[in-house]
């Protein structure tokens, strides 16, 4: 029996995060792939670390300095390359990318992918860095036409070399939606930093008071931001109707009830949350940013906002409300069938593998 070829996936760790996240799922399908996949952490590891040995699948890390450059994370990854010599390497996130080419082409690593997970915002510096980088890898994943756009927007990369790769994301249990009698109940799941936006969904419910609309929101998650938050709850007298219950290992559990998701994020590379709350039976409204309007079709599997405002929020609330409860069940049922469809993980798994089978052909491996 012909052994397996090897992917080594490089992050910057293994503790938690959306590519954390994104690693264990690919870990708990790995069956599904044709090839065999090894985990590599560049600097720390952590919970992530310990359900990947779970598992049974090798993750290591290395305990480098990720700050670019680093002259140790170079040369500790191009030993560990030079050890286990994988067909390919797939590199996710900026310190991985940058760190992870140099040496991998430096080890003579057959076919090296790189990764962005965001939607890039170089300095003119960093820019000209990052084209250098991509230079040496034999193709870039793009998690949504958003970001390929900006890397090329940056002039980072040209189209060529860029391939869409949507992330995958873990289904939730889905759950019929509960007749809206009495409050509201809106539901957000994310970090409590600033470019999640967290603040205007406690905004717009005291929007929503002052047009006769009742209603009770739901926040999970945990951020530097929460102290902030839990100032501007009592300043604007929301403490009976905003709950902040911290990081949950099931947030959509809490949100069972929930008649709405809320994502007013400043950017969205692609939208993990977005599609794991459409699956939960969901309606989600969110900002138009990133790669969510490719997630999203407005007013058929979910509504987008155009501005992060309190005001748009709650004015977009106001009028998908305004739908009967069956109406509401319909969209909510075919954003559960968009996402569920377009963004599994066997989906993912088999693109990843076209996409290494291609460039491995192409190199006569």
């Amino acid at each position: 029996m012909n052994k397996k070829p090897l992917v080594v996936n490089v992050v910057t760790s293994l503790d938690f995060g959306g590519v954390e996240s994104q690693i264990q799922l690919i870990a708990r399908n790995v069956n599904l792939s044709k090839f065999n996949h090894a985990f590599c952490a560049i600097g720390n590891g952590g919970s992530t670390q310990k359900t990947l040995k779970n598992l049974g699948m090798q993750a290591d890390v290395l305990g480098c300095n990720v700050k670019i450059p680093s002259i140790s994370a170079v040369f500790t990854l191009w030993c560990y390359f030079k050890k286990h010599k994988p067909q390919v390497v797939h590199l996710r996130g900026a310190e991985a990318n940058f760190h992870g080419a140099i040496a991998a082409r430096l080890a003579g690593v057959p076919v090296v992918i790189a990764e962005e997970i965001g939607i890039p915002n170089h300095s003119a510096k960093a820019r000209h860095i990052f084209a250098w980088v991509y230079s040496y890898c034999d193709r870039i994943v793009a998690i949504s036409q958003a970001v390929k756009d900006g890397i090329i927007a940056m002039n980072e990369a040209n189209t060529s070399q860029i391939q869409v790769v949507y992330n995958p994301f873990s289904p939730q249990k889905f759950k019929p939606l509960s007749q809206r009698i009495g409050s509201l109940n809106l539901g957000f799941v994310g970090r409590l930093e600033p470019v999640k936006n967290s603040m205007v969904t406690v905004e717009a419910v005291a929007l929503l008071r002052d047009m006769g609309v009742k209603a009770e929101l739901h926040i999970v998650g945990d951020g530097s931001l929460r102290p902030v938050l839990e100032q501007k709850i009592k300043e604007l007298n929301l403490c009976n109707q905003v709950q902040l219950h911290g990081f949950q290992e099931n947030p959509f559990a809490l949100l069972e009830k929930c008649h709405f998701y809320l994502q007013p994020s400043l950017t969205e590379g692609f939208g993990l949350a977005v599609c794991e709350a459409m699956s939960a039976g969901l309606p989600v409204i969110a900002t138009a940013k990133g790669g969510v309007p490719e997630i999203i079709q407005h007013d058929k599997t979910g509504w987008l906002i155009h501005e992060p405002t309190a005001k748009a929020l709650a004015e977009m609330i106001q009028f998908a409300n305004r739908y009967n409860d069956d109406e509401l069940q319909s969209i909510a049922i075919k954003g559960r069938d968009e996402v569920l469809q377009r963004f599994g993980i066997e989906n993912y798994l088999n693109q990843l593998d076209e996409l290494y089978d291609g460039l491995l052909r192409a190199k006569g491996r």
